[in-house]
This record gives C-alpha cells, structure tokens and sequence, in this order.
C-alpha cells in the first residue's frame, strides 16, 4: 500500500482514495467537473480546497454525500496483499492500488455498518483449523472438516461467498482487469480479506475463492514439485470443498468409461462449477482416464457444452454488509443515503425498499 494512505484523511487524502478507487486519472476528474488539472492536484495534496459549486459536481461524479469527504477513514489493511492472476500475468502497480484501496473502503464500510449494529464475528478460531497435509487424502480429509466444523453437510454451497462471511472472511467484490482473480489480505487487525472480481463468470468467481481456501487452511511446508506444490493443492482443496468425493461418486459411479453432456450440464448446475473443474475432479479420482477427460475438455473449449448447459443457479455476492446496511435502515440507526453510499447504490435502491 502506498504511504499516502494514513488513518485520518484530510479532504484530499479522501478525494485521492475515491478518484484512485474509481481509476480516474486527475487529468480525467478535471475534464468531468471542467477544471483545470493543477486545481485537482492543489485539492489532493492539501493546498487548495474545493469552492461549494465544486464540492457538488465532486459528490455528483462519485455519486457520494458531502460528507464522504469530510469523514475519518479509519482502515489501513497492513498485510502485504497476494495477487492472483490468469496465467500469473503482471497486474500494473496503478491496478494494485486501486484494487488495494477498493479493499479498504469496503472494510472500512463493513466495520462501520458493524459498529451501528452491534454486530461483531470472531475469525481467531480460523486458525486452529489450519493444516499441514502430505498427500491428496490428507487434503480430501481437510476439506470434510471445514464443512464440518461449518455445519454445511454433503449438500452444494449455495452461496460460498456468503458462508466465509459468516464464519469470519471478509469478501468484497472490486473492479479490475480480467486477468485478475484475487487479491488476499492475511492482516492482524482486520482477518483474512479476500477480494474477487467482480463480474467474473460465477463458477470462476466460485472456484477462485474455494482455491483462496485452500490456499489459507493448507500450511506451505515448503515443500514442491510439478505435481505437489501450493497451487495444485490449493486447487485440489477447491475441487474437495465444493464437490465432496462421495457425493459425486454417487451421482456418477466409480468407473466411466462414457460421459454424455447433459450429464455435465447438469453436474455443472448441481455444484455451480465449471466442466472443466468437473473433469478434472473425475480424473483425479480415477473416475475417467485422462484421455477421456481430455477428449471432453476440447469439446468443452470448443463451446459445445456451453450450447447446451443453462448455467449455474448459484448466485453468488457477499451479503453481509448489504444485511446489515437494510437493517440498519429499518431500525431508524442510519438514513437511506447512508445505506446507499455504504452499499454503492442509488439513493432510490434503498428508499424504495419494503419496510413494514
């Protein structure tokens, strides 16, 4: 995180945090309120405030109160973040720092909303359930027991996102490339933070935060090959997780020498991953060889599944903060633009809510 970002923000820390979280350039800010650059870089290092007509049109861009930019922020996130990426491509440091701002101000809105809720998690118990594992069993063995201990049975995740709020996550959603994944902050003071594209196909969303699990609950020993290193048990946990072995042994058998794609289609509805996740998990437990299981990945890449497959219904967002931003509301604890500028939404979106 760069060092502009202190704990208690003047107005143009605020003004830079919001212009960099938006990825706006100050020369972009300028042209949108019709100033001259130089004015927006005087606001930004504290040499110049903004006149009232400005102010205006400032919140109107980033459709934020007054206020917004007069408040404390209280959130700087310490850990050195991890980066996951498609392929490992290099993600520019401007893209960083704005995924690592976005991270902070959703935190920050998360802690406050929490505070006038009364609502608090513990994420310390987390830790006990950390492993080191020494083979695939090792790995299918720590899968079961996250789903134990978080009392979520055989049955598909409905909503992942959803569960690791619950159980001390915080996720957020924030705007990037589409070559990023994920960003993970492992911080003292605030507990894991894992961030995911948003707008990501939903089964790659899905499996990306099953695979920051695994990535969390399996200690690195440090040890590495070609086939036993921490992304590929990162991704066998992820399979694990989210398609428990006796289930799918259930629905599929033991031996296929045969697969149709309406029977994908609707594995991959019933677990909300994708085919090629289906496969790969079909192979590593030997239930199709790999030739098959590479016969049906290029008829998969090809987009002949696709023609056939309706989607996952799993819907995934985290909820947690827009649960207890409607509540917050209902009970009178906060306006509706309040609730709209910690949700990011238009002031309508909340007023027109049903409360009775």
């Amino acid at each position: 995180m760069q060092e502009r970002i202190r704990d208690t923000m003047a107005f143009g820390d605020r003004l830079y945090e919001i212009r960099s979280i938006n990825g706006m350039t100050q020369e972009e800010l300028a042209k949108r309120i019709s100033l001259e650059k130089m004015s927006i870089s005087k606001y930004e290092s504290g040499k110049m405030l903004p006149s009232s007509s400005t102010l205006v049109a400032l919140c109107n861009v980033f459709d934020v109160g007054a206020d917004y930019f007069f408040r404390e922020s209280k959130v700087h996130i310490s850990a050195v973040p991890q980066f996951r990426t498609d392929k490992n491509k290099k993600l520019a440091k401007s893209v960083q720092t704005q995924i690592c701002m976005q991270t902070e101000c959703a935190v920050g809105n998360l802690l406050e909303i929490s505070e006038i809720c009364s609502y608090s998690r513990d994420s310390s118990s987390l830790e006990s359930m950390r492993r080191s594992v020494r083979n695939n069993e090792d790995i299918e063995k720590l899968a079961l027991e996250v789903r134990s201990v978080w009392n979520l049975g055989l049955d598909p995740i409905e909503n992942l996102m959803e569960v690791c709020e619950v159980h001390g996550f915080t996720i957020i959603l924030a705007d990037g490339p589409n070559e990023f994944d994920a960003a993970v902050f492992i911080d003292e003071r605030y507990g894991p933070v894992i961030a995911l594209r948003r707008g990501a196909q939903k089964e790659r969303q899905r499996f990306t935060l099953a695979h920051e699990l695994g990535h969390f609950f399996i200690r690195d020993d440090g040890t590495s090959s070609p086939k036993w290193n921490p992304e590929t048990r990162a991704n066998r946990f992820a399979a694990a997780l989210l398609v428990p072995r006796d289930v799918l042994l259930n629905d599929v058998g033991h031996k296929r020498a045969v697969l149709s794609a309406d029977e994908l289609c609707m594995l991959h509805e019933k677990y909300g991953v994708s085919v090629s996740a289906l496969l790969n998990r079909m192979a590593s437990l030997g239930i199709i060889s790999d030739a098959l299981r590479a016969k049906w990945a290029a008829f998969d890449r090809a987009g002949n599944i696709d023609k056939r497959c309706v989607g996952s219904s799993m819907g995934e967002e985290p909820r947690l903060v827009r649960k207890l931003v409607f509540r917050a509301v209902a009970e009178g604890y906060i306006s509706e633009r309040k609730g709209a500028e910690l949700l990011k939404t238009s002031y309508d979106a909340v007023a027109s809510a049903c409360f009775i």
